[in-house]
């Protein structure tokens, strides 16, 4: 691991799905605490799911404070925070009040499904082209549209759960996203790197709702001193699933290309770099990651859902455990063969894979080296990662500088 080695300490928040942790890292990437807290999912409805924007905003904000206190670090050693999270659950907000209009939306919900039909009918080839995506419920766009469908209130904003929490914990309410977010949305053209007029248009959504977009390292707000006792800069924010690719891009040798990762949680995530030319192939999407050096680059992903839950069922029965691994083994061996780049090995990551059996089963059945990160929170890692970037660059960005692409085609 090339983490750099730097004074100081960083606070990761890791908004997940099924709950939230917090970290505080020093500058060789080492986790100096670690605190977690599960968060309610609710299903109103067959095919719904929902949070509470309120409930995560107060577990967050109680563990950024303990994660702090277990480290036994001073405030003014903390340097920076960042921001991982879920992609596409969608929350929407009043600007005067804060108050949520409705529950978070989460990214299994697929209470829209129908829309997407008729829409994938109307223009899934011009979506596919512009975001990298097919057009699902599991993305945001959808979801937004259903929730202004369902609202009197037309002054509205919209956000993942990085511009939420943004929003919320930092100073002058920022309404902000970073480039990995804003490409799960479909809103975003993710070669123009802008949000889209013409997606804007097909979904129906209002175009002032958007945040604006930054790369997913740059100065996003200050951290209000109340939240830990220091007004701390937000340099990074990051979807959870780029933010574990670029810790693989960052285990691996700089020369070496196709980095393939798979992260284990709520769902398993196959994920391979693809450098700086974005193309589109069957069975993955085309997604923006954080590249090393600066900017974004693509990656191509694929998933496999409700892996998670089944994992949780299964621990007390190490038979029935050892054959579910098996089983999800082979389903990323199917993947993987479908990848454009042969990966050479692995890097694996994600809570399951503590259990080294698991490891050694995905390194059979694929035939492959498989590479456990040494944090198994890769995506946490990640993000303290780019928090670094941005404090040993020699052109840390600050307030007064940083432009977003707010533009849209």
């Amino acid at each position: 691991m090339s983490a750099p080695d730097a004074r100081g300490f960083v606070l990761v928040l890791d908004a997940g799905t099924t709950g939230i942790k917090a970290f505080v890292f020093d500058g060789k990437g080492r986790v100096r605490a670690k605190v977690y807290q599960r968060i309610a999912k609710h299903t109103p409805r067959r095919g719904w799911v929902e949070q509470d924007p309120m409930e995560i905003l107060r577990v967050s904000r109680s563990l950024l404070r303990r994660a702090v206190r277990q480290a036994r670090v001073r405030l003014r050693e903390v340097r920076g925070v960042g921001i991982t999270n879920q992609r596409e659950a969608t929350i929407v907000w009043e600007p005067e009040t804060g108050k949520p209009v409705y529950p978070v939306i989460g990214w299994e919900d697929t209470r829209t499904r129908a829309l997407c039909a008729r829409l994938s009918r109307q223009a899934g080839d011009t979506v596919r082209r512009l975001t990298g995506l097919t057009i699902d419920s599991y993305f945001s766009a959808t979801k937004l549209r259903w929730i202004f469908d369902h609202t009197h209130t037309k002054d509205l904003r919209f956000g993942t759960m990085d511009t939420w929490l943004a929003w919320n914990l930092c100073k002058g309410r920022p309404h902000v996203t970073d480039e990995t977010n804003a490409s799960r949305t479909l809103l975003f053209d993710i070669r123009a790197k802008r949000w889209s007029r013409e997606l804007i248009r097909l979904f129906g959504v209002n175009d002032a709702s958007l945040p604006r977009v930054l790369p997913s390292r740059a100065w996003f707000g200050l951290l209000k001193k109340e939240v830990i006792g220091r007004p701390v800069p937000l340099l990074a924010l990051c979807g959870d699933q780029q933010a574990s690719t670029y810790a693989a891009l960052r285990s691996q040798p700089a020369s070496r290309r196709s980095v393939t990762k798979v992260t284990y949680g709520t769902g398993v995530f196959v994920v391979q770099a693809a450098g700086k030319r974005f193309f589109l192939r069957d069975g993955f999407f085309t997604t923006l990651v954080p590249a090393l050096g600066k900017g974004s680059a693509y990656a191509l992903e694929a998933k496999i859902e409700k892996s998670g839950e089944r994992v949780d069922r299964l621990l007390d029965d190490r038979p029935k455990l050892a054959a579910y691994f098996k089983s999800l083994s082979s389903q990323v061996r199917r993947i993987v063969k479908r990848l454009p780049a042969a990966p050479k090995e692995l890097v694996v990551d994600g809570g399951i894979v503590r259990d080294s059996e698991l490891a050694a089963i995905q390194q059979q059945t694929l035939g492959l080296s498989v590479c456990v990160q040494p944090t198994f929170d890769g995506t946490a890692l990640g993000c303290a990662l780019l928090i670094w970037d941005v404090l040993t660059s020699s052109s840390t960005p600050s307030h007064t500088t940083v432009r977003s692409s707010r533009t849209r085609g």
